[in-house]
């Protein structure tokens, strides 16, 4: 298990260019990417452009019981939200939100940190407050990077130059080394510090502390999974018939989900790193694997096939509309891959290609989610080796039938129903006329899990 997690600077530019994964030309050679320190953040003074008031009596969040107020909570809860504002824009990265409560119980700012290396969202927050800050609530969907290790104190200095008296954090840092650096130099700085999740905020905290706590896993989920089982947080999305179809017999399947579904997909493709798919997808389907957005973040496009048997045209190789990478096994057309090359196509070898090594591959460039839209026989293996956190099924209310036609998985090697794999928090949602259902797998155990397993790293 991975003890130290990397993840290179991210760009906000939203040029093709920006992903942290897509090769740079110099002289006509292609290079590692440059990193982009300089970021800027946008602010926010209130989304909604009007205060909104609570209880002041428990205005840093908590009542006279210890625990976490309905005011306290809503703040929490709107924390968690304001992080993922940041969503698409950036490459993914840990989300981070902050809202700042007065005394008299104004909302004075609701700030995220728009991507790594940026401004923190703290210091967004007490610079738009100025002299309001005194006295206020900080709330906290994540740890600030504090002390040594994350070279930045920014944060916590802000809060404490700015006269804040209390901060309720909802998850520390999941990132070892980081985890309780802040909250320690808050609370000897004499700011109350409350953490959700912690023992005491556990004895204390009650429904609605958990339901907080749980918005702030599921903001950071992906960090949570990345350090807790040293690999990037890979889900695995797929649109089925409601016979467990994924296509007809002839391969065609455009389109099994509705448009509202795929839109789902888009914006799932934005907040991930890089977006995998297997030589069947390509020779079947040629996807283009974008976002469809204009501007914002571009995930680099996986290919993996270990004999390239690819088709030389496809929108794949189109450089210029998101970066591609194709893994594949040494020495394998060596040809073929000299044109992808000379088309900007990344292309990297290895001695023996399966999911494994290409998650810890793309781990090792700094990736922090991965979205696998594979078929069945990518997908089956990817689950055999332990790479697949969660699943996204989109679910359509039609009927294809026939043995040929392929289903989301292929053989797993089960023999008897005991050796299922049981989902853990599992989630339904209608999507105009489809059903989407989410859960975890056992390698990931669900987001209580994930967090207790990264705590121990």
């Amino acid at each position: 298990m991975a003890t130290t997690l990397r993840i290179p600077p991210l760009a906000v530019t939203g040029r093709r260019s920006g992903h942290p994964l897509a090769p740079q030309r110099e002289g006509g050679q292609l290079t590692a990417a440059r990193p982009v320190t300089a970021l800027r953040v946008r602010k926010i003074t209130s989304l909604t452009n009007r205060r909104r008031n609570v209880n002041v009596k428990s205005v840093y969040g908590l009542d006279a019981d210890g625990k976490l107020s309905v005011a306290g909570k809503a703040q929490m809860l709107r924390a968690a939200e304001v992080s993922h504002l940041s969503d698409g824009k950036v490459a993914p990265h840990p989300r981070s939100g902050c809202v700042l409560v007065g005394p008299d119980g104004r909302t004075l700012a609701e700030t995220f940190q728009m991507g790594q290396g940026g401004l923190p969202a703290e210091l967004i927050a007490v610079e738009e407050a100025r002299e309001h800050a005194k006295g206020a609530t900080a709330f906290l969907n994540l740890e600030p990077r504090h002390g040594i290790m994350a070279s930045d104190g920014r944060a916590v200095e802000a809060l404490v130059q700015a006269g804040v008296s209390h901060a309720v954090v909802g998850l520390r840092h999941p990132i070892p080394g980081l985890g309780g650096h802040a909250i320690d130099a808050m609370r000897q700085a004499g700011i109350q510090v409350e953490v959700l999740g912690s023992a005491a905020g556990a004895s204390s905290g009650g429904v609605s502390a958990a339901e907080a706590h749980r918005a702030c896993l599921e903001a950071n989920e992906a960090i949570l999974h990345r350090v807790a089982t040293g690999r990037p947080f890979s889900v695995l999305k797929y649109a089925m018939t409601l016979d467990g179809k994924i296509a007809c017999k002839t391969g065609h399947s455009a389109w099994v989900s509705c448009g509202a579904s795929r839109q789902r997909v888009f914006a799932m493709r934005a907040i991930s790193d890089a977006i995998i798919v297997g030589g069947n997808t390509v020779r079947r389907d040629g996807p283009q694997l974008t976002t469809r957005r204009e501007g914002g973040h571009l995930p680099i496009r996986v290919v993996m096939s270990r004999t390239l048997n690819l088709p030389e045209d496809g929108s794949l190789w189109d450089t210029s509309v998101a970066p591609t990478l194709v893994m594949t096994q040494r020495g394998t057309r060596q040809d073929f891959q000299n044109q992808l090359r000379a088309r900007g196509v990344e292309v990297v070898e290895f001695d023996f290609l399966n999911p494994g090594v290409a998650a810890d591959y793309l781990a090792s460039r700094g990736c922090l989610q991965l979205l696998w839209e594979c078929g069945g026989t990518l997908a089956a293996p990817a689950i055999s080796d332990r790479v697949i956190h969660k699943t996204m099924a989109f679910i359509a209310p039609k009927l294809i039938g026939g043995e040929e036609a392929p289903t989301p998985l292929n053989d797993l090697g089960f023999v008897e129903m005991t050796q299922a794999l049981d989902l853990a928090e599992v989630k339904y949602e209608q999507i105009e006329t489809d059903l989407l259902a989410t859960g975890y797998l056992p390698t990931s155990g669900g987001l209580a899990a994930a967090a207790t397993a990264a705590a121990n790293v």
